[in-house]
């Protein structure tokens, strides 16, 4: 499997992140009537609909980003790593999906959503990687990246999506200059938030990758 810039699997990161966080945005637009004369339905939307939305978008973010998320320029479909092993796949899916609306129910997690889609990417990364390692037989692999890169990704966890929302939140405020700002402000400061979370989790990839001598 030859080796690919990085770049490569964090442009599709990217493109994928953005462009479902868009249509988050048009599907919250849509709901938005029902959910406030219906406080059942929103509070289904809060705590299940919505984490799992996003849960989805960034497990599609990664599958669609392999290999290249791993600096690969080939490697297995992904047809055939699901056929080695449904279950474990199943299993592991699941513990990414459940991940967030459980994470939620935390204060401390709610006030930080840009360190919760990071972490969440991290951990469908890894999903991803052990997946692809046990297909190769790669039984000596680890998803621990080292003391060093674990504290560079922890780091950029804690600073780069809060910061990146923040700053795309005040563009879109000044764009429309308070008009329509419930609407283009705060799609602004979420898809700055994800298009930061794709580099942190390209590095991990990477790193890992370069655990696969093939």
């Amino acid at each position: 499997m030859l080796p690919l810039s990085p770049t490569v699997g964090m442009g599709h990161l990217m493109l994928v992140l953005v462009t479902g966080v868009a249509l988050e945005r048009c599907l919250e637009r849509c709901l938005a009537p029902r959910l406030r004369t219906q406080p059942a339905v929103a509070r289904w939307w809060r705590r299940l609909g919505a984490p799992s939305l996003r849960s989805a978008l960034i497990v599609s973010a990664v599958a669609l980003a392999y290999p290249a998320l791993f600096g690969l320029r080939a490697a297995p479909p992904l047809v055939a790593l699901l056929a080695n092993d449904r279950v474990s796949l199943g299993v592991s899916l699941g513990l990414v999906f459940l991940a967030r609306p459980l994470a939620l129910r935390l204060a401390a997690v709610r006030a930080r959503p840009g360190l919760l889609d990071a972490l969440q990417g991290l951990f469908a990364v890894a999903v991803m990687f052990r997946w692809f390692a046990a297909y190769l037989g790669a039984a000596s692999v680890s998803l621990w990246p080292g003391f060093a890169a674990a504290a560079v990704l922890a780091a950029l966890c804690l600073v780069m999506p809060s910061l990146a929302a923040g700053l795309g939140y005040d563009f879109g405020a000044r764009v429309v200059q308070d008009r329509a700002l419930d609407t283009l402000a705060p799609l602004c400061g979420n898809a700055m938030g994800m298009i930061a979370v794709a580099p942190i989790m390209m590095i991990y990839g990477y790193l890992l990758g370069l655990q696969i001598g093939i």
